[in-house]
């Protein structure tokens, strides 16, 4: 037997078919046992109880009793990867090569501290069956002092700092170009919380994005359109994070990005309390581990409250967090059944109270996220000759959001009236009866409507919004593992589901029919309506999937596919079918890897998508509201309103197509890596333009005449116009590839350094394969209506590329628990231009007669009718806008005090270095570049 530490495993899955033979799938069994301690600094070592023991390659998992003790039976003869991890210690994972009997394995955890001979600061890099992937451990959150999610992704290759601020909603982009906030990366990133999803899916958080144009959320939070608001997490209660950044197992369903894997402390640990400061943010934190008895598991509570004012002179904008955790594990049944169950409540809060000074626009705000969750994830090992365990996840999720935002409104004068039905005309004066001078009654509905009606709003009015969203999602899933031995190959086969449903039940849009948001100019004669979210169904999807890990050896080298396929189904009608292979192939034994990855990855659309809400218009048909020569009382006001479906039955689901290479060169403990990889998002989510939101309609206009005491009205305009309205759609595509670089050079003893570089470069190319619309010199009256202009689908495609560097260097000396790293950050590169395709003449148009799409004839371009579909060539982001390379220097310290605490420095910018870079394409505009100079420090204690 040998017994090998091992850092760096390869990743493995294939299904193998064809091979029916029972000789086959003979072997020989073993039991395995073997003790687990702890050690700290200088101190000697102790058995360590609750510690969990795997088998990863075959699928195995116990964990240790009051002696530490552990064994496994039913072991078949090869290579075993065995993983051993406690709460607040550092994992061991060990290699272990036997064929026949094998003797007492022995494994010693020491405490996760800045004592260790390899600080184990920085992001590690692996090559894993989930595909590559950074591993992030407790050190490496502590000694960044992070206050989100977020604020670890600069530890990635491609990432740079940013500061540990909670001002603004904090989603995470993966393999993203430097500075670009991307929605549709976020939305599609997955995070994984103790085994479930934490998403965004039935969030509608904001005013109607069908006739508001964006989908930007009302109060603060996370965007509807993008991705989890990871300001709601807590870190410090985090005890590992896994971002995998190339494709990732079938295992993992609703994702067409990457996917974040977060572990929170389960087992004892000692009370714990953590208190930060920087120029935002105070944060305080309480944490314990208790064991409950003999047998009786471990209970643990972690209590995290953080306070973010945006900017010191601007006290009236700020963000609150609160999150209350307690989690239960235990172990049953002889250990075999590991069990791990938790309660959370996430508490997040915008805030933007009225300014005194601003007594013009009065702008006021807040968005408040309450969350209750309950999450059981469980591990059940078997002896049995292929079944090794089972695995199941459930989680139920609950979150109350509200919205509430005022401002006073100026240049406010439109219609609005009491109906969403369509058709529907109203006057400001209900049960009066309106006639044409045919003698046609034009208001009907108002004769039955009485309590409805139609109003002209003031120039000026302070209007008051709410929106009320109840969340709720469900999540099952359920996973099967089974091991054989093929020869002399390792099979470990997995089967699973899971079940995913997201719903919301809130009250929705509120507002005052007599203070409704302001319109948007850009849809002429929207408006808005209150809306209520539970009457919009649920969405649920169903996955299913198979997968293997393979392994064998060809000679000296070790050749590891990892391979499965995954289905979904969508409550939608829709499916999606994702095949996923991650190979890894050892071209030099023990020296040099090859390593390539293919995967498909969909990812289903959102409540905000599925569900959207109508469209709804105000034509003003009567207004005598400023005709002095009538009596106020004797004014008439009547509009019709117009109310149109939104709803794309025909939206796909999006996917992405990703292909990786890269290879791995071992030189003692220095590793070398390097990835290519290409991504390829088709059917990406937006909420545009189609040809089916342009709808026709008779823009009619009356005028009084004859006697005013009975008043009479003939028609004074017919226009044909169109009503343009934004829907769900699929246009969105984004084509990215890049290649990275991680060089661990390992620790250099004589100089107590170790020195670790990595880096990307990435290019982003996005687009609408859809037409471009246009009608940007259409008016507001009817009469200045404008056809609606086709151009090309290629009409421009944008572009955006960066190049960074970070290199780190991480000074520590164990014996006094002392840790300073200096991170290196250069961006060589960061631009952005746009190609332009035909962009001068429109190829087809939208009739405003009928709505119907014609071929555009050129020769028609001077036409007075078709003149206005010209649009001003403007080609001035053709111009490639590229900054020169940015050297920026960034500190963390960290020193243990004793045994009875940690206290930690950083500073962001440390040189306070700001480049001022010209435009090239705006003569006279300048950049300053950098992350804005910032420092903070924490303290821990531990009772």
């Amino acid at each position: 037997m040998i017994v090998k530490k091992f850092k760096h495993l390869p990743s493995l899955v294939v299904v193998l078919a064809g091979l029916n033979s029972t000789s086959v799938f003979a072997q020989e069994s073993h039991q395995i046992k073997g003790t687990i301690f702890s050690q700290d600094y200088g101190a000697n070592k102790k058995p360590l109880a609750n510690a969990t023991v795997a088998i990863q390659n075959i699928g195995l998992s116990t964990t240790t009793d009051h002696n530490g003790n552990f064994s496994f039976s039913a072991i078949p003869a090869g290579q075993l990867k065995i993983n051993v991890s406690y709460v607040g210690r550092v994992t061991s994972d060990t290699v272990v090569f036997f064929s026949g009997k094998v003797p007492h394995l022995e494994f010693v955890l020491r405490a996760t501290n800045f004592r260790l001979q390899e600080a184990d600061v920085t992001a590690k890099n692996e090559n894993s069956y989930n595909g590559t992937s950074s591993l992030i451990s407790r050190n490496a959150l502590d000694h960044l002092q992070a206050n989100s999610l977020a604020d670890v992704m600069a530890l990635l290759p491609g990432g740079t700092v940013s500061n540990q601020d909670l001002t603004g909603s904090k989603q995470i982009n993966i393999r993203n170009v430097v500075g670009s906030n991307s929605n549709a990366n976020a939305f599609g990133t997955g995070i994984v919380l103790n085994g479930a999803p934490m998403n965004n899916n039935a969030n509608l958080q904001t005013i109607s994005a069908t006739v508001a144009g964006n989908t930007a959320p009302l109060a603060g939070g996370a965007n509807p359109s993008g991705g989890f608001d990871t300001r709601l997490l807590a870190v410090d209660h985090i005890e590992s994070i896994e971002i995998i950044r190339g494709v990732p197992s079938v295992e993992h369903g609703d994702i067409t990005n990457g996917l974040v894997i977060v572990k929170t402390q389960a087992g004892q640990a000692p009370f714990r309390i953590n208190a930060k400061t920087n120029p935002n943010v105070y944060q305080l934190s309480l944490s314990k581990g208790l064991l409950l008895g003999k047998d009786a598991g471990a209970l643990n509570i972690a209590l995290d409250y953080a306070k973010n004012t945006n900017d010191p002179v601007q006290s009236y904008l700020s963000y609150q967090r609160f999150n209350a955790n307690s989690q239960y594990s235990n172990s049953f049944f002889d250990k075999r059944l590991r069990t791990n169950s938790t309660l959370s409540v996430l508490f997040g809060k915008d805030t933007r109270r009225q300014n005194p000074d601003d007594a013009v626009t009065m702008k006021a705000s807040n968005g408040r996220d309450l969350g209750l969750s309950f999450n059981t994830e469980g591990n059940l090992s078997f002896t049995a000759k292929w079944l090794k365990n089972i695995n199941y996840v459930a989680n139920i999720a609950y979150t109350n959001k509200t919205a509430f935002a005022q401002e006073q409104q100026t240049s406010a004068t439109a219609p609005y009236s009491m109906t969403k039905e369509d058709g529907t005309v109203l006057t400001n004066k209900p049960g009066m009866p309106i006639y044409d001078v045919d003698g046609h009654l034009l208001n009907p509905q108002s004769l039955t409507l009485t309590d409805h009606y139609a109003h002209y709003l003031p120039s000026t009015y302070l209007g008051m919004y709410n929106i009320y969203g109840k969340e709720f999602s469900t999540f099952l899933k359920a996973k099967a593992t089974f091991f054989n031995n093929i020869g002399n190959t390792q099979n470990k086969w997995s089967i699973g589901a899971d079940y995913r449903i997201n719903k919301n039940f809130g009250k929705g849009t509120v507002f005052s029919p007599t203070a409704p948001p302001y319109r948007n100019l850009s849809y002429v004669n929207s408006t808005y309506r209150p809306r209520a979210f539970q009457d919009i169904p649920a969405f649920n999807q169903f996955g299913a999937y198979a997968e293997n890990q393979f392994s064998m050896d060809l000679g000296e080298r070790q050749l590891a596919i990892a391979a499965g396929i995954r289905y979904d189904v969508f409550s939608t009608n829709k499916q999606a079918l994702s095949p996923r292979i991650n190979l890894n192939y050892e071209l030099v034994p023990r020296t040099l890897n090859f390593r390539a990855a293919y995967g498909k990855l969909a990812k289903g659309p959102s409540l905000l998508y599925l569900y959207p809400q109508a469209a709804y218009f105000e034509y003003i048909n009567i207004n005598e509201m400023a005709d002095s020569y009538l009596a106020e009382e004797e004014r008439i006001f009547m509009t019709t309103t117009r109310s149109f479906e939104t709803k794309n039955t025909n939206l796909n689901i999006a996917s992405n197509e990703r292909i990786e290479i890269g290879t791995d060169l071992f030189l003692g403990k220095k590793k070398f890596s390097i990835t290519a990889f290409r991504d390829h998002l088709r059917n990406g989510y937006a909420m545009g333009l189609t040809q089916n939101s342009f709808k026709p309609v008779s823009y009619m206009e009356y005028k009084r005449t004859g006697d005013n005491s009975k008043p009479i009205y003939e028609v004074a305009a017919n226009n044909p116009v169109l009503a343009k309205y934004n829907m769900p759609t699929n246009n969105r595509q984004i084509n990215t590839k890049g290649v990275e670089i991680d060089f661990s050079l390992g620790r250099f003893e004589n100089i107590r350094t170790e020195f670790a570089l990595n880096g990307a470069w990435i290019r982003n190319e996005s687009y609408s394969n859809d037409y471009h619309y246009f009608d940007d010199n259409s008016t507001t009256g009817g009469a200045g209506r404008t056809h609606i202009a086709l151009y090309d689908p290629n009409i421009s495609r944008s572009y955006e590329q960066s190049m960074t560097s970070t290199l780190t260097t991480t000074h520590n000396i164990p014996k006094i628990g002392f840790v300073v790293t200096l991170r290196t950050q250069v961006i060589w590169n960061e631009s952005n231009w746009n190609t332009f395709g035909n962009d001068s003449i429109p190829i087809k148009y939208i009739s405003k007669f009928d709505g119907k799409v014609y071929d555009f004839d050129p020769a028609q371009s001077e036409n007075p009718e078709f003149k206005p579909l010209m649009r001003n060539i403007d080609r001035l982001n053709a111009i490639r806008e590229s900054f020169s390379p940015l050297l920026s220097f960034h500190i963390n310290i960290s020193k243990e005090i004793a045994d009875l605490g940690r206290i930690s420095f950083f500073a962001n910018n440390m040189f306070r270095h700001y480049q001022i870079a010209s435009s090239q394409r705006v003569k006279g505009y300048y950049y300053k570049r950098n992350v804005p100079y910032y420092f903070g420090m924490e303290l821990s204690f531990k009772l």
